[in-house]
């Protein structure tokens, strides 16, 4: 007790404290103080203090006694021998409850739970009256104050049994206190397992049957209380286990922690399962658990029931239930009873001890072989000599040098920072075959009813409630929720979805089905925590820990999304079936399908979410050896669900999402990827299928598959799977092969050599090989892949011998990395790294419903010089300027069906519609000024960003437009006839200026809007904007909030440096800028078939513009052709002065004409126009003639065709624009360079200058 002794001013124990001071005597009493005082030895033995105990301890102990006392005992009078309850029994357990409330709750002590353990009160007490008075014996009436009785009893149980937390954070002051309390707790527990069968549990329940029953309506707040302390009991009883051992420098010992003639085996999870099977208490749960959503809707039963469920299965692995029976041993062999806990895992320790000696005998000498252990090796250079001895150093070569290596002095190695493993480091339990039995028999039961999909929804709900109404800070969700709690969830998640993996793949291994009325193979009992709310709170569990550095949680988090993971690429990989194909009806879709399907949709489309995954594995071999491992699994686990993704069927995917609109069937988390492809989901039949469209996404997919690919091999995650990897001898043969297929896919598949040129990485392979048994398959794939890297290495080796990178991790730097690869220095031009960004390997491209995503050069915004003018005059005049354009022409045919089905739902009573656009018709809509002011007197709302949508406005009815739709059609038939007289059409429209205090006022409504509020109409009146106008100037500031974003993007970049700033004058420095302003201006347009073309006259310009630009790029960079030529002095004559120039001049021209006929053909993509473009080049360099140029590139442009689905086999650049006949030219310019100039280059110099105009 505490010398505070706080609990004395607390009203409700008056009567029961003592005070320390001299009790005053009364005036009757006077007479006798000088009479001597009665010596009382007795009483003077018991006075006597215990070490570091005060008296106010002493007195509170008495106390607790005397109420112990005063409850009641066994009557020794009967035969029977039965409990006899005092005259005040239930005012003694109000006392009791009244002590500990007062004084261990409001202190945080355990005086008053230690005293009543000194008493006896649960074993001798507590559960006697609740067995006994369960079922009174004959004769004995049970009463409503027995029932009281037994509640008081129950309350009790609960407050002396719930969880003493001790753990580092305890005060020294606490911890003896808080270690007896804990060690009080599991005599309790024992004590109520076994007396008389664990009928206290029995009993405890049935004080709650009577209340479960009721119906909702008519159940009372003391009922709810009955059942939530019967749940309280059973979380108690079931989280009561003994403190894990303590270190000590001499020994590990935790038999302390076990109170006398208790064993491991009496609180363990074989007792607990026994116990509760016994008396119903599993059949309770699963009732209670049942009746959450209905009947139960308190949010404290469904955490209860989550934890429940956590501390029965979280320390049992899966693999109990589905273990392939052991071969029968021999005679002679002696084997352990494996009934009990301890044989079972004195199985485990044989197994280990025979797996190590195997190991050892691999390297121990033979009888025949002790004589010679000393070895001397001699240096190459016979410069010097070392010793090795030993008989392990005998085995092999490699057993010598290893050797020689342990006997070396080695700087001290860093060390694993053990700081996540606190919510997953669990002792293993080992379950009997009676008690696997029953857990496996409960496990399939709660999943059958439909019990574990209820829980998941509560508690999945309450932490959505918990997370949305609370501003969250730094540590996002972790703020507002109990770490435990949050890991506790989603832990046990986990072990439900390991489970229902290891339970299909042992089905399916011995190829049986289940029985009747056990649960089925598919994932619907578990659908709920494969659903869309569960996902979201995974990822932003993921999120608030890794941002709150709060290792241990993310760890957790880890664990179930590689679970969720290996569930959904299961089930993504699997083929659909006929009927999954067709989709007759609504029982035809397969809900498992859409779930998995969602889920790796979602994941690949969120930057965000991808952008962290990528940091985590980067540091995780700074932590345990467990963060790791799941770190790694989860990298594999992502990249084979990706590349699933990539490689699917895009036009079955457009068939069943048809079929499934059809059916009213929302997508869920398919939502996202669904809304990009609208225009294809949303047509009458499949023979409406655009075969390019949908080849072009698949060539999307494939790239940014690709580009995300590339950031998981980062030199940072290199590192980290070869820290993985290097711990070979704790890794199973199944997690070896994980590491080395990362290294495949990168070295082999992707062509990366340079990053695994390491000496780290080659003497981790050499020693996993000589590690690895022989014989083993794993083996011959590591040396299949040693032999593969040595051939590369010996020929990077042979052409650069200096290989000083050998030495440390690859800088990530475009640059170096195509240095250390190829030897070539790619210079990129200057302002180009945006341009880069979606083709550079290092830089994904994101979804365009992302807010970062790239967007496309904002159009100009137009009205009419008169506005007066009528609808159909306006869209008149609007037709005959789109009618020129091709692109445009084709989105206004579009648009009139749009209008059909428009017509549609406004009939049909909906009120808010929107045009449904595939990417090219939003990009299109966004720099196209005609098509944006016929939407507008369409009286839709312009987009200004690709996420926007285009929403019709609410007072639009059917019939208006229905009449515009008509006159659309009108004007177009007649603008394709020809209507004479153009007149009417021209100069009747102008540029919209808006002032500065408007676009003000558009930048203060944005951010009003974002905060819930309304615009000022006052303003709105005062500066005369109209409801379109207002839309305008919102949407312009946020198309220049984007603009600003991105240009602080660009100047916050570091690698972005203008090289020739250092030694410029201040004249190139502006000029510099001028053209990082026309970079950031600039956007990139798509490559589609259906990519809207400009008309006749936007070509030239966009030529012209092309080609200046190039000029001023090759003039400002400071690795100019002219200013790179070097001459030796041997070579030097007279005549160079006079022909330098000419030959230089004849050199750029010819490379100029080149230039042209590439850039206007878009490129060579097939042999054949390789064929024509030889040709081409051929009448060029042999006429010289600028109209026979233009000739031969018209003609080679004839053969122009699409993109085909082949890659880019350049592993550093990922442009979709194929560049086959490059390295040709390339070849023959640096002949002719070598011929012009004779000048020896050891490296050569590439330029590569992007076309900012194309994608």
């Amino acid at each position: 007790m505490s010398e505070s002794d706080d609990y004395r001013d607390d009203h409700e124990l008056d009567e029961f404290i003592v005070s320390d001071e001299e009790p005053v005597l009364e005036q009757n009493d006077q007479q006798n103080v000088d009479e001597p005082p009665q010596i009382d030895r007795m009483d003077n033995l018991t006075s006597t203090l215990r070490v570091n105990e005060t008296y106010t301890s002493k007195v509170l102990r008495a106390h607790i006694s005397v109420l112990v006392s005063a409850l009641g005992g066994p009557d020794h009078t009967s035969s029977e021998g039965l409990y006899k309850l005092g005259h005040d029994a239930l005012a003694c357990l109000k006392d009791l409850k009244r002590w500990i409330r007062s004084v261990d709750d409001r202190n945080g002590l355990a005086d008053v739970a230690l005293a009543c353990a000194e008493c006896g009160l649960v074993t001798n007490d507590l559960t006697v009256i609740l067995c006994q008075w369960d079922r009174p014996p004959k004769g004995v009436k049970k009463t409503k104050t027995t029932e009281k009785i037994m509640l008081a009893c129950l309350e009790l149980l609960v407050l002396l049994t719930w969880p003493v937390d001790v753990n580092r954070k305890t005060l020294f002051k606490d911890y003896t206190a808080k270690t007896n309390a804990r060690r009080a707790q599991i005599t309790y527990k024992h004590h109520i397992l076994s007396y008389k069968g664990g009928r206290t549990l029995k009993a405890v329940i049935r004080l709650g049957l009577e209340a479960l029953q009721l119906p909702k309506d008519e159940r009372e707040p003391r009922d709810v209380n009955i059942l939530r302390l019967i749940m309280f009991f059973i979380r108690n009883v079931l989280f009561i286990e003994p403190l894990p051992p303590s270190k000590s420098p001499k020994a590990i010992t935790n038999s302390s922690d076990l109170p006398n003639g208790t064993n491991p085996e009496d609180i363990g999870l074989n007792a607990v399962l026994t116990s509760f099977s016994k008396n119903n208490v599993l059949l309770f749960l699963t009732s209670v658990s049942h009746s959450l959503l209905n009947d139960l809707t308190d949010e404290s039963f469904g955490l209860l029931a989550m934890e429940c469920l956590s501390l029965l299965t979280k320390t049992v692995p899966v693999s109990t239930f589905f273990a392939t029976k052991p071969m029968v041993p021999d005679a002679s062999t002696t084997v352990p009873p494996a009934s009990s806990a301890v044989g079972m895992q004195l199985l485990d320790l044989l197994s280990e001890e025979d797996k190590r000696k195997k190991r050892h005998n691999n390297t121990v000498s033979t009888r025949h072989g002790r004589f010679g252990t000393l070895l001397s090796i001699q240096t190459p250079d016979n410069a010097s000599y070392y010793t090795v001895s030993g008989q392990d150093a005998l085995a092999s070569t490699y057993g010598t040098l290893d050797k020689m290596d342990r006997t070396k002095q080695w700087h001290r190695t860093s060390v694993f920072k053990y700081d996540s493993n606190d919510y997953v480091k669990l002792a293993m339990s080992y379950l009997n075959k009676g008690s696997a039995d029953i857990l496996s028999q409960f496990v399939n039961q709660f999943l059958i009813s439909g019990c574990f999909n209820t829980v998941v929804r509560f508690v999945s709900h309450h932490l959505t409630n918990l997370t949305n109404d609370a501003d969250l800070g730094r540590r996002g969700m972790l703020d507002v929720v109990d770490g435990h709690e949050l890991a506790s969830f989603f832990m046990t998640i986990t072990w439900f979805f390991h489970f229902k993996r290891e339970r299909l793949a042992f089905y399916q291994s011995i190829k049986q089905k289940p029985q009747e009325g056990d649960d089925s193979l598919d994932y619907g009992s578990i659908g709920a925590a494969l659903s869309e709310v569960n996902f979201i709170l995974l990822i932003s569990y993921c999120r608030s820990s890794f941002d709150a550095k709060d290792y241990d949680s993310l760890h957790v988090a880890l664990i179930c999304l590689r679970e969720m993971l290996l569930i959904s690429n299961s089930i993504f990989m699997k083929e659909r079936t006929q009927q999954e194909i067709e989709l007759a009806s609504e029982e035809d879709v397969n809900e498992d399908r859409e779930l998995a399907e969602g889920i790796i949709r979602k994941l690949f489309s969120q930057k965000q979410f991808l952008d962290m995954m990528i940091n985590v594995p980067k540091t995780a071999a700074k932590h345990s050896p467990e963060y790791l491992s799941v770190s790694v699994s989860v990298v594999h686990v992502l990249l084979k669900c990706f590349e699933a993704l990539a490689n699917e069927d895009v036009k079955l995917y457009i068939k069943t999402r048809r079929k499934m609109s059809k059916l009213n069937n929302r997508g869920g988390l398919n939502n996202d990827m669904d809304r990009q492809h609208w225009d294809l989901i949303d047509r009458g039949s499949d023979e409406e299928d655009d075969e390019e469209q949908i080849r072009y996404i698949t060539q999307e997919r494939k790239l940014d598959f690709k580009n995300t690919e590339v950031r998981f091999f980062h030199s940072d995650i290199v590192t980290t799977h070869l820290e993985y990897l290097s711990r070979f001898e704790d890794l199973s043969h199944e997690e070896i092969k994980r590491g080395i297929t990362y290294f495949h896919r990168l070295f082999v598949v992707r062509k990366d050599y340079a990053a695994l040129f390491r000496l780290d990485f080659m003497s981790m392979i050499h020693k996993l090989r000589n590690y690895l048994p022989r014989g083993s398959s794993i083996r011959r794939h590591v040396e299949e892949f040693i032999v593969y890297f040595m051939k590369k290495f010996k020929s990077a080796f042979e052409r650069f011998p200096l290989a000083v990178e050998l030495l440390f991790p690859r800088i990530e730097n475009i640059e170096i990395k195509s240095f250390l690869s190829t030897g070539d220095l790619e210079a990129t031009s200057s302002g180009s790294k945006r341009e880069l960004s979606s083709k550079t390997p290092g830089l994904p491209k994101s979804s365009y419903f992302a807010s970062d995503s790239p967007q496309p050069r904002a159009a100009a915004q137009l009205q009419f010089a008169d506005e007066g003018k009528s609808v159909d005059e306006k869209i008149g005049i609007l037709i005959y300027h789109i009618i020129k354009k091709k692109n445009a022409l084709k989105f206004v045919k579009f648009l009139i069906g749009e209008l059909e089905r428009l017509v549609k739902l406004k009939s049909d009573g909906i009120t808010q519609v929107l045009l449904r656009l595939n990417l090219a018709n939003r990009r299109l809509l966004i720099n196209d000024s005609h098509l944006r002011l016929l939407i507008e007197v369409l009286e839709f709302d312009a987009p200004f960003l690709q996420n926007d949508e285009t929403i019709l406005r609410l007072h639009v009815d059917a019939a208006q437009l229905i009449e515009r739709k008509e006159l659309i059609v009108k004007w177009l038939q007649m603008h394709e006839q020809g209507v004479g007289d153009i007149e009417p059409f021209l100069d009747q429209l102008r540029l919209e200026i808006f002032t500065k205090e408007q676009l003000d006022f558009g930048i203060a409504s944005l951010a009003n809007l974002r905060q819930g509020l309304g615009i000022d109409e006052g303003q709105v009146e005062q500066l005369g904007l109209t409801p379109g106008q207002i839309h305008k100037v919102i949407g312009l500031a946020k198309r220049k909030e984007y603009d600003e974003k991105i240009a602080a993007q660009y100047y916050a970049d570091d690698d972005f440096v203008q090289p020739a700033m250092e030694n410029s004058d201040e004249d190139d420095i502006n000029f510099d800028d001028s053209l990082l302003q026309k970079k950031l201006r600039s956007r990139r347009r798509p490559i589609v078939e259906d990519a809207l073309e400009f008309d006749d006259d936007e070509p030239k310009k966009i030529t012209k513009s092309r080609r200046s630009r190039k000029d001023a790029l090759l003039s400002i960079d400071s690795d100019d052709e002219l200013e790179s030529i070097s001459k030796s002095a041997e070579m030097v004559h007279d005549s160079d002065d006079d022909s330098d120039s000419e030959q230089a001049r004849a050199f750029f021209a010819r490379e100029e004409q080149l230039r042209q006929l590439i850039s206007t053909t878009g490129g060579i993509v097939n042999k054949e126009l390789l064929k024509v473009f030889k040709e081409s080049w051929q009448k060029i360099i042999g006429s010289n003639s600028d109209s026979q140029v233009k000739e031969a590139i018209t003609k080679a442009a004839l053969f122009v065709e699409d993109l085909d689905d082949d890659e880019s086999p350049n592993i550093f650049s990922h442009d979709t624009t194929p560049a086959s006949g490059v390295s040709d030219h390339e070849a023959d310019m640096n002949k002719k360079r070598t011929t012009d100039a004779e000048v020896g280059t050891s490296r050569k110099r590439r330029f590569i200058v992007d076309d900012e105009e194309e994608e």
